[in-house]
């Protein structure tokens, strides 16, 4: 497995296709509109990583911003991470871990002094807020126009340290 920071058109291009295709895996009745929104986020505000099987398959997509969107991203102590997708067969894997150690990396390398990284998760999604709940504390729950979404918080520097226990 390769993965790859999106640093420019090529990149983004891969991941937006790859990410409009699988949406409604990821969020039910996703709109193609929603997703590009998420993408034009995380160029503006965050990164965004591409997953590649050998020789360049597309396996999955990264991302995550600073800031929080409904404050106008002003947050930049607050990392948080985007709908993150994987194909079926590289789930439950390490591939998941892996990712989220880059993740974790271009976070610290993207600002100076982020103390706090955020994970949404659909509350009927019972696996992601499992995991999620070993990494993170449940801090609200919201409706959206998708469904109730779960918040979970922590802070970077145990973020970092979880995902560096799987090195």
């Amino acid at each position: 497995m390769k993965i790859k920071i999106c640093e420019n058109n090529a990149d983004w291009s891969r991941f937006t296709e790859f990410y409009i295709t699988n949406r409604r895996d990821i969020i039910p009745g996703y709109t193609v509109s929603s997703a590009l929104l998420d993408v034009k986020h995380y160029i503006r505000h965050g990164r965004g990583a591409i997953l590649m099987d050998w020789p360049d398959e597309m396996i999955g997509i990264g991302s995550f911003v600073l800031g929080l969107e409904e404050r106008k991203f002003d947050r930049k102590d607050i990392a948080v991470l985007g709908n993150c997708y994987f194909v079926e067969r590289h789930r439950s894997t390490r591939t998941f871990i892996r990712g989220l150690q880059v993740l974790a990396e271009q976070i610290d390398a993207s600002s100076d002094g982020v103390e706090e990284v955020r994970i949404p998760a659909l509350a009927g999604n019972r696996y992601t807020n499992k995991l999620y709940s070993k990494i993170a504390d449940k801090i609200e729950t919201r409706d959206t126009a998708y469904g109730t979404v779960h918040m979970y918080s922590t802070s970077f520097p145990a973020f970092a340290a979880y995902c560096g226990r799987f090195r």
